[in-house]
């Protein structure tokens, strides 16, 4: 059946960017599938707190509340949903109003559990932040969890692109597996046009998309290139981020080995196509994804993708079957799977062609069709009033 569903974000409506892409092509996608998608972006939002978490923590919650009682004043849904867990209070008021339309939470990595890995890793690389800096975080970082909590407890369901984000609410938060589903975003229909498996010339060139971050781990990917470039004189590897950030990137490889460094501006998505196309192997060493849709363009496109044990390369990887996966933070476990593929072509090429195959299975419009059965479902409980609340922890 055709929906009408209210989508806030507070973001902007481009493709080329991580979560902002991410809503952009579910919208684009749920409006090709026959649904009435009224959506709301940065711009209709308020900002009128220039601090990042204090944002979130006093102004954005009120922000998509009020966005969401004046759209539903002009018109009629089935769906509201909202990006991030400052959603909460639109959440509790659709309850209190006692409307049958449903909320749903809209997580692209649920901050929790961004916030408890990525804290192994920080002690692990000792990036510790001076005290008062510390303290300051600390107590923001408690008076937040409430949102979290209070988003667990009130939105009648929860969407998030991996299976750890999942088990993480039904584990920490105790929601109920029900009022939770799993979805894999995809790839743009073009990704997947004109793909061919690689070739020995291609695999020399390796390749990174990412922006330059903690939680991508340009520390590892940096010592696993360095000695991968050392023990390979004819190999080479790209990192395509934002210029802003090159010098960074560059000084996490080794001098002797930079001459075969490329680092290469943020693009398009379209023109990263070429791009991909020009090496043979991924590498995305990430200490966490909420999915990490670079690797899932690059499957598309044939490359071999080497990757951490998380996220969305959990969910869609066979190991050996059409990509490899590594424990996170794992350098010599990396080094050496790349040294397989490169000594193996046969393996390389069969891996390479059944990633493509992988690939195509997951587009946006499959998104779509997801995304659609889990409202209805949702709807469906709530209208027979069966939705169970979650204990919230």
């Amino acid at each position: 059946m055709s929906l009408r569903i209210l989508h806030i974000a507070d973001v902007l409506p481009t493709p080329n960017s991580g979560a902002a892409g991410t809503d952009y092509q579910g919208v684009l996608a749920l409006q090709r599938a026959g649904h009435h998608v009224r959506a709301v972006w940065a711009d209709e939002l308020s900002h009128r707190i220039n601090h990042y978490n204090l944002r979130y923590l006093l102004e954005l919650p009120r922000s998509y509340r009020e966005v969401m009682l004046r759209c539903l004043r002009e018109e009629d849904f089935d769906v509201v949903q909202f990006s991030q867990p400052h959603g909460f209070l639109a959440a509790k008021a659709l309850t209190a109003s006692g409307s049958r339309t449903v909320s749903v939470h809209r997580s692209h990595g649920f901050e929790p559990r961004v916030r408890d890995e990525l804290a192994i890793w920080h002690r692990r690389f000792s990036t510790k932040r001076a005290f008062p800096r510390q303290l300051a975080s600390n107590v923001m970082s408690r008076l937040l969890e409430r949102n979290n909590r209070l988003v667990a407890r009130d939105a009648d369901g929860h969407l998030v692109s991996a299976s750890q984000c999942a088990e993480y609410l039904y584990t920490v938060y105790g929601v109920p597996s029900a009022r939770v589903a799993s979805i894999s975003q995809g790839i743009p229909d073009d990704f997947s046009l004109g793909a061919r498996n690689v070739d020995a010339d291609r695999l020399t060139r390796m390749l990174h998309v990412s922006q330059y971050a903690f939680f991508k781990a340009p520390m590892i990917l940096g010592e696993v290139v360095s000695k991968l470039l050392t023990q390979r004189p004819d190999l080479c590897f790209t990192w395509v981020c934002g210029a802003k950030h090159h010098p960074q990137a560059l000084a996490h490889f080794a001098p002797e080995v930079r001459a075969r460094i490329s680092l290469v501006d943020w693009m398009p998505q379209d023109c990263l196509i070429d791009v991909y196309d020009r090496h043979g192997i991924f590498l995305f060493p990430s200490f966490f994804e909420g999915f990490g849709k670079a690797f899932l363009e690059a499957m598309s496109r044939g490359l071999v993708v080497v990757a951490a044990d998380n996220g969305g390369m959990r969910d869609v990887i066979t190991h050996g079957v059409d990509g490899f996966k590594v424990p996170t933070g794992d350098v010599v476990a990396m080094i050496q799977q790349v040294g397989f593929i490169l000594n193996d072509l046969t393996l390389a090429t069969a891996v390479s062609a059944r990633s493509i195959t992988t690939a195509s299975q997951l587009s946006w419009d499959q998104f779509a069709k997801n995304c659609t059965l889990f409202y209805e479902n949702l709807i469906r409980q709530k209208t027979l009033g069966v939705v169970v609340q979650g204990a919230a922890r």
